[in-house]
């Protein structure tokens, strides 16, 4: 009887430390994991609005790595909502399920560690530089920061960052960022405009945000909407994995975020504020023919708002046949030598690019946008 109740101590003793061990296990993995990356996003509806119980607190102040995005001149953008959507009947969907590969290879792990690290780094040197002034959290690849609270800048990071990137390299990026981007989001003009100084010195800041291409920053004034940011973000990721993309796709692809529903496996852009000017050119019989739009390199003339617009619609027709994933894709292969443009688009269409546009017009006019 005793030797029973012995061995029965002993079995009690090693389950309680068992359980204790898994216990203690299943903390470090959740601390390991909880860099905010890893974790579940909760959905997010249209973000962007004001919160009054959130004022700026910066006064001064500069980035210690954004440079003026000459390289690509800014047009101004209006705000508008991004939404999480879920709709299993998406043309976002339907290309994902026509081009699914049969078998994948694992991906390597990502974040890497030494981008995790340099995500630290850059987060240790924004609070050195500007202490209580701004708050930052870092999802690597991004580092943000901003003038609000952390749970109000948390927010803005998952729905706006993190989601839409990780719906863009589901959809099209097959390359990730090897560097930190960094974004500053600052809740009202008096901040945005104090820190674009730095960029822009002699002002002409865009009104809503801008991004940097040499120093891989976005700065946005994020009490005017969200839509910019993702248009923006779209630029940060895509140089990544199509480098050598013509200007009138990298802008259309990007434009057509503007308005959009994200979802788990890509981005359904909407009608937006383009749509009113660019239905008046074509009424008035002004808009330029669609070969030219893609061979032109004239992208930024004097007709870039139009030119905007007419490639948010072509790309956002596109996204509407269905074919926004495989000419990605494709033109991604396919994008040197002259005419290249032309060949892509004509390869996906299965038809003349001269017989593409006039389907292109008509279905744009068939659109309508509520503000």
């Amino acid at each position: 009887m005793r030797c029973v109740k012995r061995a029965e101590v002993v079995v009690m003793k090693r389950w309680i430390l068992y359980v204790a061990g898994m216990v203690a296990a299943g903390f470090v993995l959740g601390v390991v994991l909880g860099n905010g990356f890893s974790q579940p996003l909760p959905a997010a509806a249209a973000v962007g609005a004001a919160d009054p119980n959130n004022k700026p607190a910066m006064a001064g102040g500069a980035s210690p790595s954004a440079q003026p995005a000459a390289a690509r001149p800014q047009a101004t953008q209006a705000p508008a909502p991004v939404r999480d959507a879920r709709a299993p009947q998406s043309p976002l969907r339907k290309a994902a399920s026509a081009n699914a590969p049969t078998a994948a290879a694992a991906a390597p792990e990502y974040p890497p560690v030494e981008l995790v690290a340099a995500c630290g780094r850059k987060a240790a040197e924004i609070r050195g530089q500007y202490g209580a002034k701004l708050n930052v959290v870092a999802h690597p690849p991004f580092v943000i920061a901003g003038d609000m609270s952390v749970s109000r800048l948390e927010s803005y990071a998952k729905a706006s960052v993190v989601r839409p990137a990780r719906a863009m390299w589901a959809a099209y990026f097959d390359k990730k960022p090897d560097q930190v981007i960094t974004t500053f989001l600052f809740a009202g003009q008096d901040n945005y405009k104090l820190h674009a100084r730095k960029d822009y010195p002699d002002g002409g800041a865009p009104y809503y945000g801008y991004y940097s291409p040499a120093g891989r920053t976005m700065v946005m004034n994020i009490n005017t909407g969200t839509g910019t940011l993702v248009h923006e973000l779209t630029h940060a990721l895509i140089v990544y994995d199509f480098p050598n993309l013509p200007t009138w796709f990298n802008e259309g692809l990007a434009s057509l975020h503007e308005q959009c529903n994200v979802e788990e496996d890509g981005i359904t852009g909407l009608p937006n504020w383009r749509l009113p000017g660019l239905q008046a050119a074509i009424s008035a019989g002004k808009l330029r023919p669609l070969v030219e739009l893609v061979t032109r390199r004239d992208f930024y003339g004097p007709a870039q708002g139009i030119n905007y617009a007419q490639a948010r619609y072509f790309v956002m027709y596109m996204q509407h046949k269905g074919l926004l994933r495989e000419f990605y894709r494709y033109f991604r292969g396919h994008a040197d030598g002259d005419a290249a443009d032309v060949r892509a688009i004509e390869h996906v269409f299965g038809r003349k690019i001269t017989e593409i546009e006039p389907a292109f017009i008509a279905w744009v006019k068939t659109l309508k946008f509520e503000r």
